[in-house]
Order: structure tokens, then C-alpha cells, then sequence
């Protein structure tokens, strides 16, 4: 079989008079799915007392959690199943940094099945480049196409949240049983990993193991990529130390292999679908409109009775008759409520579109995260270059289909974080370090990302890339309208470097880059100079030239329905996820973060819908 191709087969069975489809993983008995058709509805008007507008991460954790309430629930995905749409490039660890849908050129390959095809405006801070920006259109959302990392972020973001929404409910303290209720974490197969220059220890009182945990399977890789190592090795040497915790107890400082949302028994993704989904079909009425795109939130008066939908051309309306829960995303979610009459007043009434509530900051706040990368030839194997080997590739598919292992049962593995130092610091100008003085006292502001391309085939030569992500940007972009139709695109701005601090900082993270590059950690795995951007690339302005043609989004996008208190001052929704200004209506995925939380968001969005379905139930 060629692993590379969809390895996914479906076939129909006849159970109990209900119909199945059971969805074949690597052609392997023991990873069939059956999933009954009764849990999926067919075009025509229904009633539910809540509707979730989205299936993603958010919205399928919700709606399970309110159908475990015996509530019944409608949820409308615009997408179908990612294991039949995008196969293994989903599916398979391994393939999830190579999945063209992340591709973030303007030239992107599409993929309707999959992406919503979202292409930004020019941005003025980055060589006016558009940006393809990957949406996952699938049940599943975007925990169906991202990279897989799942850690929390710390302490004092999370206080911090708590300060500006004006409830305690979301404290390190007391978020931490939402985080604890919707994974179920598995340890370190220290026999599979078989590094012995990669073992580690971590917090184990922060997770909940064994059985009743939670959807989400969240674990380590069982392969660990040798550049990888050689990677720790170099920010170690510029002083970001081994964290003896990980990431996962509040604290992000210094380096760490980082836990992931993969399934450790087959090696294969763990996302909402798989985990929260295939749970509420279980056990639940939840039913699913998949291939349904909502076009309008419905109201009578102020209050959100429904939402109007279309499948494949058959338009209906579905009733709700306690709640619309909104979960489509950072720039679906702003732009339904702006199309259904809540937000800013004059934008709508431009587009002839009636006001239900004027909310001026619905599509603003936008926060995004950018990355860069310097890249040098190193003489030792990774991922990438292990998957390009056709000679090897027979041995990876017997590895992973047999034991769950190799190269292809890995998708990240070490990331990094810290503060600048003072030397880095010293070049910051005083706007800046004010900027940064505000933020806590845990808050990092660079992450590092160690990576590979496969390099030379001829040479055995990998392509080693370390990036800096600026965790805390301080630019805003924003979401805005060009119809008022749900058919046609939003205008999306990131708003990339507009602001000079994260110029500054992107600098500064550039150099500390170069240093782990030139540490003497690293010099024996590294062949040859410097390959991008090359030694040519030397002075502030360069370098800063660099990045503006270079970076790119880490995905990571929040804001734009922002959390708060003064819907006056820019806030969209309360710390309930209500909307303000209408009722029965939530929104609930990362549009409604206030601001963009250092590391990576999706185990907070896990612990957030959990966190607002208990809201809902009065829990």
C-alpha cells in the first residue's frame, strides 16, 4: 500500500436497523469507528433547545457537554469528516506540518473540503503580502488541522483574564479542572521514544489519567526527532534551561518536549470529532448538520430564537428554543453576528443590514501571533528527511502501523520560552520595555520552535529551522465585512508589525536565534553557513527587512468577539460568553479571548467551552 495515499475506506453496515460508517484507520481492524447515520440530519426545519454554530474544537465540546445534560442539541458544521476529506494528512502525526492546507502564501492549493479558503489583505508591515490563512471547515475545526501541540499557558495570563472580565472563574485555580476534565493524558513510552539524550520529567498532579478523564487523548510522541536534541542542546546553551515540569502546571520557561493531542495507542490525531463527538453519538441525541452553512442568527426582538442554514442549496430554518451558542471561529464568528445585526452600527447599516445591538467591537481586537525562522544545514536525520527517504519509507509504515511508532507517529516536539534577557533588552526602546513591563511577571515573550525540511537528497543534508514566535504582540487587526451575505469572504487585516514594539521584538528574537545557531552546543551537527537568511542579512534594518517578507502566522489568531465587561469599550461578550445587548445568544471559541495567551491555545479553548457549558447548566 502506498502510505501515502488515503488510507481511509468507508463502508455501511446494518446494526439494530441504524445505519453505520465505519471509517478504517491505515487498513487496520482495530482502528474501525462506527458512527451512526441517526446522529446526522438531513435538510429540512428542526428544533433544538440549543444550536452550536460550528463543530470545532469549542463548539463540539460544548454541545457535548449540553447534551450529556439531555438537552437536545443541534450542531451545523459547514464541513464533513476530516479522516474522509484529507485522509492522513490529517490523520497521521507525521504528515501535520506538510499539510498543504497550512500553506500561508498567497498561491495557496486549495482544499474546499476542508479550508474555508480565507485570504487576507494586503499587509502594510509585511511587504503588502496577502496571507492565506487556514480555518478548518470539518467537524473537528481546527484541532482537525493544526500541528497538535497542546500545553496551557501561565499563571498570571490566566489572572489576568480573571482582572479584565471581572470573574475569578478564570484563574489558574480555577480553571484548572476544566483543563484536567477534557483530556485524558497517557505518560512517556520511554521504550518507544528510545532516546536516551531526550528523557525528561513533568508535573503529573496537573493531569487526569487512567479511565473517566476526559474526550481528548493528550500524550508525548513516541519518536523523538534527532535534530530535535541537537536543538535543546543549542537554546540551552543561550540559557533556557530544561523545565523539570513541562508545560502544563502554569509555569512556560525555558525548554521542554511538549505534549500533544495524539492518541498514544494508535498514533493517530485526537481532535473534538474524535474525542467529543464520537462521545456524544454514544450517548446522546446530539445531532449533526454537516455540510450546513449557517447564513444568519435569527431574533425576535432581541432575543436569538435560531439560525437560517443552507445545505448543498436546500435553505431551512433551525429553532432554538433556549440558546444559540456561536463556535465559528475567529473570523466566522464576528462576521455571522455583524450579517445577523450585532455589531458596529454604522458598518452595518453601510450594508443595509437592521441592528439588533450595536457593538462596536465585534471584528476588532484582533491579536495574531507571527514566526520567523533561520535555517542552517545540519548533518544529522529528522523527520523530514526520514519521511523523504523512499528507500526507508516500507520500514516507517511497518513502524507505525505495527507499533504506533516511528517517524511517522510524531508530529512537534521541543519548544522553548523565556523572557528577553537584559542584553536583548537593553536595545528595546522605552516605549517598548513599557509595553512589556505591564504584561505579568510570568508572561514569556518569545517562543522558539525547533524544526526541519528535508534539505539535500543527494547529500543527506536536513534543513535545520529554528524559529521565534512574538507571544505577546502588541499590533491589532481586524475583521470587517464586504457583504452582507455569510457567502462572501470578510475582509480580514492581521494587522502584522503596525505596531513598532513587535518590530522591535522580532529583531531582538531574530538575534537570539543566531546565537543558538552559533552556540558551540550545536556545532557539531552543523554543515555549511548560514542558509536563510544568510550572512548578508546583518543590521537591524535587514534583519527587520527579513522578517517582513518572512514570517508568518502561527495560527493562532483570538480576539475579534473579545471578552470583557464595557461593550462601550470595545467587549463583545461577558465572562459567560453571553453576547451583550441580546439574549440567548454566546459566543464560544478563540474569538472571545480577550488577548492573545502566551504558548499555544488549544488546551485553553478545551477549557473554556468546558468552562461555559457548566455556565449554561448552572453548574
Amino acid at each position: 500500500m502506498d502510505w501515502r495515499s488515503n488510507p481511509l475506506n468507508g463502508t455501511l453496515r446494518t446494526t439494530h436497523r441504524l445505519t453505520f460508517l465505519t471509517i478504517l484507520v491505515g487498513q487496520s481492524a482495530t482502528a474501525a469507528v462506527r458512527i451512526p447515520s441517526s446522529a446526522f440530519a438531513v435538510p429540512g426545519n428542526a428544533t433544538y433547545d440549543y444550536i452550536v454554530v460550528g463543530g470545532g474544537t469549542a463548539g463540539l465540546a460544548v454541545a457535548t457537554r449540553l447534551a450529556a445534560s439531555g438537552a437536545s442539541v443541534g450542531v451545523v458544521e459547514a464541513g464533513g469528516f476530516y479522516e474522509v476529506d484529507n485522509g492522513n494528512l490529517s490523520v497521521v502525526p507525521g504528515y501535520a506540518f506538510s499539510d498543504p492546507i497550512l500553506a500561508p502564501v498567497e498561491m495557496f492549493p486549495p482544499m474546499p473540503l476542508m479550508d474555508w479558503s480565507l485570504l487576507s489583505q494586503p499587509q502594510t508591515g509585511a511587504n503588502n503580502r496577502k496571507i492565506h490563512y487556514a480555518a478548518g471547515k470539518t467537524l473537528g475545526g481546527t484541532s482537525a488541522i493544526n500541528t497538535l501541540a497542546c500545553h496551557r499557558a501561565t499563571k498570571g495570563a490566566y489572572q489576568r483574564w480573571a482582572d479584565l472580565v471581572g470573574n475569578s472563574g478564570y484563574t489558574w485555580d480555577n480553571l484548572l479542572k476544566y483543563f484536567v476534565r477534557s483530556t485524558t493524558f497517557t505518560p512517556p513510552n520511554w521504550a518507544k521514544r528510545n532516546t536516551p539524550n531526550a528523557t525528561f520529567s513533568y508535573d503529573k498532579s496537573v493531569f487526569c489519567t487512567g479511565s473517566n478523564c476526559g474526550p481528548v487523548q493528550v500524550s508525548y510522541a513516541n519518536w523523538v526527532d534527532p535534530s530535535n536534541t541537537w536543538f535543546a542542546l543549542a537554546l540551552q546553551a543561550i540559557g533556557l534551561n530544561m523545565s523539570s515540569i513541562g508545560f502544563n502546571s502554569g509555569i512556560l520557561s525555558g525548554g521542554a518536549y511538549t505534549t500533544g493531542t495524539i492518541d498514544p495507542e494508535d498514533a493517530t490525531r485526537s481532535s473534538s470529532e474524535t474525542g467529543y463527538l464520537r462521545l456524544a453519538i454514544q450517548s446522546t441525541q446530539l445531532m449533526a448538520h454537516t455540510r450546513t452553512q449557517a447564513l444568519k442568527i435569527l431574533f425576535t426582538g432581541t432575543k436569538a430564537t435560531g439560525v437560517s442554514v443552507n445545505t448543498a442549496g436546500v435553505a431551512y430554518t433551525l429553532t432554538a428554543n433556549k440558546e444559540v451558542i456561536v463556535s465559528a471561529g475567529t473570523f466566522h464568528s464576528p462576521q455571522l453576528l455583524m450579517v445577523s445585526g450585532v455589531g458596529p452600527k454604522a458598518a452595518l447599516q453601510s450594508l443595509g443590514i437592521p441592528v439588533i445591538s450595536d457593538l462596536p467591537g465585534v471584528g476588532q481586537n484582533l491579536h495574531d501571533q507571527i514566526f520567523f525562522s533561520v535555517q542552517s544545514g545540519l548533518k544529522v536525520p529528522s523527520r523530514a528527511s526520514a519521511l523523504a527517504d523512499a528507500a526507508q519509507q516500507p520500514t516507517y509504515l511497518q513502524q507505525y502501523l505495527s507499533n504506533a511508532s516511528g517517524p511517522l507517529s510524531s508530529s512537534g516536539g521541543y519548544i522553548a520560552f523565556e523572557k528577553l534577557p537584559a542584553t536583548s533588552r537593553a536595545a528595546l526602546s522605552n516605549r517598548t520595555q513599557t509595553l512589556l513591563s505591564a504584561l505579568p511577571s510570568d508572561w514569556p515573550e518569545i517562543e522558539y520552535l525547533a524544526g526541519s525540511f528535508a534539505g539535500s537528497a543527494s547529500t543527506g543534508v536536513t534543513t535545520g529551522d529554528l524559529s521565534a514566535a512574538i507571544l505577546s504582540p502588541f499590533s491589532r487587526g481586524n475583521v470587517t465585512l464586504t457583504s452582507a451575505s455569510m457567502t462572501d469572504a470578510p475582509l480580514i487585516n492581521m494587522g502584522w508589525l503596525s505596531d513598532p514594539a513587535d518590530a522591535e521584538m522580532a529583531v531582538a528574537a531574530f538575534k537570539r536565534l543566531r546565537q543558538a545557531w552559533n552556540s558551540s552546543a550545536i556545532a557539531p551537527a552543523k554543515v555549511g553557513t548560514e542558509i536563510t537568511p544568510g550572512s548578508a542579512v546583518q543590521s537591524d534594518a535587514d534583519i527587520l527587512n527579513y522578517i517582513k517578507g518572512a514570517a508568518i502566522q502561527i495560527w493562532h489568531a483570538c480576539g475579534t468577539c473579545a471578552m470583557g465587561t464595557n461593550a462601550a469599550a470595545g467587549a463583545v461578550v461577558d465572562y459567560r460568553g453571553k453576547v451583550f445587548g441580546v439574549d440567548g445568544l454566546r459566543v464560544v471559541d478563540a474569538s472571545v479571548l480577550p488577548f492573545a495567551l502566551p504558548g499555544h491555545p488549544q488546551a485553553t479553548i478545551y477549557a473554556l467551552a468546558e468552562k461555559i457549558a457548566d455556565a449554561i447548566l448552572g453548574n
